[in-house]
């Protein structure tokens, strides 16, 4: 079983467990790895998958294992019995009912936007293309302002200097996470048009999920994620998967969609289009960081797993 502060989950384990099978000892979940090229089927139970070992140990506080257990205690707990209420509200509301309260749209966003940077992806976007250029740029400015003869005895330490992989690491962190600015990020969600998507063909074709499960999308564009495509553009889409029968989705008010907010923003859609469901589970399945998730019976039908008496 992994270790709850060495072997880290990016993708909170209660959220995965939505996604399982419940047992006896342990949830257990269908998951999809893909490595070196190879793609390998297995189930475990959610302890064992979706992490990373001390992949979010930092250096600058006291408490080394800070960012685990602020995950843990801040943002994981939502996908508990908050995320169940909000799941349970809608299973059980009429359809095209307005279902999305204030603060449903506050644990979502809390949920989506700490979900959407706490993953490698991000953190390995920032330290691997924006701090380069940032780097690149401050460096040509110090040595622009610095005289000749400082420049030719400082000029070559100038060049080599850079920030550790794991100072940027804490950087991205603090930053993304300090309460003024997680609060602007989530508030750039809450005021966005939330349709509730009800997936009616969950018996044979679920929502899938991984261990990267928002898919952010820019309308008219064919590249995803967070950086291609904004959190604040006009164009952008966010979709991520509540459950095998759950989904939200999330427009811009200033996009296509902003003149029939009234219409369908927290509204529970039902939702037959299996190309549709079937395109955003591929596209949430391609971004995995290592592992995604196939509920069940999806997972047998794909696996070619055939039980007793059936």
């Amino acid at each position: 079983m992994a270790n709850a502060y060495t072997d880290q989950h990016i993708t909170p384990k209660r959220y995965l467990d939505r996604f399982g099978t419940k047992g006896r000892k342990a949830t257990m979940i269908g998951t999809r790895m893909l490595t070196k090229g190879k793609v390998n089927f297995f189930i475990a139970a959610t302890d064992d998958v979706g992490y990373i070992k001390n992949y979010y140990d930092v250096t600058d506080k006291d408490d080394p294992k800070y960012w685990e257990h602020f995950f843990a205690n801040k943002i994981d707990t939502l996908c508990g019995q908050d995320l169940g209420n909000i799941i349970a509200k809608v299973t059980l509301s009429q359809w095209n009912a307005t279902i999305l309260s204030v603060s449903d749209k506050e644990v979502l966003s809390k949920i989506i936007v700490a979900q959407l940077m706490r993953v490698p992806e991000s953190i390995d976007y920032v330290t691997g293309h924006i701090y380069p250029r940032v780097s690149k740029q401050v460096k040509k400015e110090i040595a622009e302002s610095l005289p000749d003869f400082m420049l030719e005895k400082y000029g070559e330490l100038l060049s080599a200097t850079e920030l550790s992989t794991q100072y940027q690491k804490e950087f991205i962190l603090n930053h993304t996470f300090d309460p003024k600015n997680f609060d602007r990020y989530c508030k750039v969600l809450q005021n966005g048009i939330w349709i509730v998507y009800v997936n009616t063909l969950r018996a044979l074709t679920p929502f899938v999920t991984s261990d990267n499960p928002v898919l952010v999308e820019g309308i008219g564009k064919t590249e995803t994620g967070l950086f291609a495509n904004g959190l604040a553009s006009p164009t952008t889409c966010i979709f991520y998967p509540l459950s095998p029968a759950i989904a939200v989705a999330i427009y811009s008010r200033d996009g296509i969609l902003g003149i029939a907010a009234d219409q369908y923003d927290g509204r529970k859609i039902a939702l037959d289009d299996i190309k549709y469901i079937v395109a955003k589970n591929s596209q949430i399945v391609d971004q995995a960081y290592l592992h995604s998730f196939i509920p069940q019976p999806l997972y047998d039908e794909l696996t070619g797993v055939h039980h007793a008496g059936k």
